[in-house]
């Protein structure tokens, strides 16, 4: 539109506004084996049960975790659910060398339940070298798959009673799951076995996510036991792994009733410790066997002064998962705050000026972590944090050069939370 006031004043407006997509800390992901989900997805998002019951029918598993998560007195605003490839024994129609050491598969359907990087098993063909365990590289269609063979088999196609057995690790599983859409945060899976459990776990810690098992072997009330899940995960110290002992894992999955009642709050302001878990069955335990888990830096759900609530929030490291959890957010803001100011002003200047700039972005966020609960703060409200930032002048000449502003610190108290209280009280007359 024409302006004749631009002949004399010339204004001019940018918009500052470009926005990153902020790490999200409230979304659950089950992990399953049913394979209702459709071919190459690993992934999918539901907002409610009515669409759940879309792809998944009452007596899977992943629907039961759905519904103990969108049970809770707080609940997530979406769930999402992975799929872990698995596919019994079935007959091959044939295999074929087209080159070199590919090979392909034919079987009508088998596309339609492949992934890639899943493991298929071949076993019955004529051509021996055809027979083995190999990683599925790709999947051509609903009627056929291709792997890659450790040598250059036989170009004659095999025949005969041909079967095939698709299979694939937890660990790898979550891998896929995450490289398919890694914006959920908590994993829980179907699984209650120490092996899948272990597996899982491991691949947690290096994805840097969270992740809840369920466990009922008896095992796990023995603190000596060195067998247990508890025992083996505390040993191995793991801060991304919390686990929950439940008398009965096979009808109840407390693990994700206690991710969907404590994800939609915001990290940092809630103990996991005294939760009701709605429609999960509690344990009665005796003392002693409480302290065999929390020894080994396990949880319960447990009936508890006629209150049926969780304890006690730990993580297999013995650290809490409220603190784990806060400090993910913690670390995850802060470089999104720091990365959206790079991009939204022509530069930091790297001076002292610019400097305070990077101060303040900081103390955005920690003054946050102040109103979320996740840093303590003085009686007058001021958060017990310390932010240092260096001068220009005394940080190294190769980092200047490299417009690298190194040296800044932060050190803040975590507000924490209490889980026993301790009174002694006199009276007299």
């Amino acid at each position: 539109m024409s302006n004749k006031l631009d002949q004399i004043i010339d204004i001019s407006i940018s918009l500052s506004t470009k926005t990153i997509t902020q790490a999200g800390f409230g979304t659950p992901m089950f992990l399953g084996e049913s394979m209702k989900l459709g071919a190459n997805t690993r992934v999918k998002s539901y907002a409610n049960m009515t669409e759940v019951a879309v792809d998944f029918a009452s007596t899977d598993p992943e629907y039961k975790m759905a519904t103990a998560a969108f049970s809770q007195e707080k609940t997530p605003a979406a769930i999402m659910i992975g799929k872990k490839v698995v596919k019994a024994s079935t007959a091959i129609t044939e295999a074929t060398n087209p080159s070199g050491d590919i090979v392909n598969i034919e079987l009508a359907g088998i596309g339609i339940e492949a992934e890639v990087g899943a493991s298929i098993t071949t076993l019955g063909f004529d051509q021996a070298e055809y027979n083995g365990t190999f990683t599925i590289t790709d999947v051509i269609d609903d009627d056929n798959i291709r792997f890659t063979a450790a040598s250059t088999p036989s170009a004659t196609p095999a025949t005969g009673s041909g079967t095939y057995v698709l299979s694939e690790t937890w660990a790898n599983a979550i891998q896929y799951c995450y490289n398919f859409n890694s914006t959920w945060y908590a994993l829980a899976i179907t699984s209650a076995v120490e092996a899948d459990i272990l597996s899982a776990a491991g691949k947690i810690e290096s994805l840097k996510r969270f992740f809840l098992a369920r466990s009922s072997d008896a095992d796990n009330l023995d603190s000596a036991d060195t067998g247990s899940i508890l025992y083996q995960l505390n040993a191995l110290s793991y801060d991304r792994t919390a686990t929950i002992y439940n008398g009965d894992t096979a009808n109840y999955f407390a693990d994700a009733a206690w991710l969907g009642r404590m994800l939609p709050t915001v990290p940092g302001s809630s103990n996991w410790a005294f939760k009701n878990l709605v429609g999960i069955l509690p344990d009665d335990l005796i003392s002693s066997q409480s302290s065999a888990v929390f020894i080994n830096k396990g949880n319960t759900y447990e009936n508890f002064a006629s209150q049926s609530i969780t304890r006690l929030g730990y993580v297999a490291s013995g650290e809490y998962i409220d603190v784990i959890r806060g400090a993910d957010w913690l670390q995850a803001r802060l470089q999104e705050n720091l990365y959206s100011t790079l991009i939204n002003v022509e530069k930091i200047p790297y001076t002292d000026a610019g400097g305070d700039i990077i101060e303040n972005k900081i103390r955005e966020i920690l003054d946050q972590g102040v109103e979320n609960g996740l840093i303590a703060a003085d009686a007058d409200g001021v958060g017990q944090y310390t932010i240092t930032v260096p001068d220009v002048s005394s940080i190294a000449s190769a980092d200047r050069l490299a417009r690298l502003f190194s040296g800044v610190n932060f050190t803040a108290t975590l507000a924490g939370a209490v889980n026993k209280i301790s009174i002694t009280g006199n009276l007299s007359v």
